[in-house]
């Protein structure tokens, strides 16, 4: 059960502000496309997609396929940490989106 306040209606308050400029729209297909570099002082993304997809993280030669991507389901909003956050780390971070069924986009919000 999440720790986060709660509203009225006893929903979760997510914790965690969105990035200025850190909202990227990623359309996607049966092939895979990659978002841009994810800034590296964010550790968690919240992710959104109109059609169901599948996701992978990692850095500039991350893909996603249908036999090992994490599924995330259509409309349903789902924030991932992408690990610690370290100053000396040079590795890019990104999400890469691939779709089995029709064309979409991923909504992805860095969070601060």
């Amino acid at each position: 059960m999440s720790k986060q306040p709660r509203d009225d209606g006893n929903d979760p308050i997510p914790v965690l502000g969105i990035k200025q400029g850190g909202g990227y729209r990623v359309p996607f297909d049966g092939t895979a496309n990659t978002s841009p570099q994810i800034s590296a002082s964010v550790r968690v993304v919240t992710l959104h997609s109109n059609v169901d997809c599948f996701i992978e993280t990692g850095d500039s030669g991350v893909s996603a396929n249908t036999t090992s991507g994490h599924f995330l389901p259509a409309s349903v909003p789902f924030d991932i940490s992408l690990g610690a956050e370290t100053a000396a780390s040079n590795n890019p971070r990104f999400i890469s989106v691939v779709s089995t069924s029709a064309e979409g986009v991923l909504h992805v919000s860095e969070r601060n």
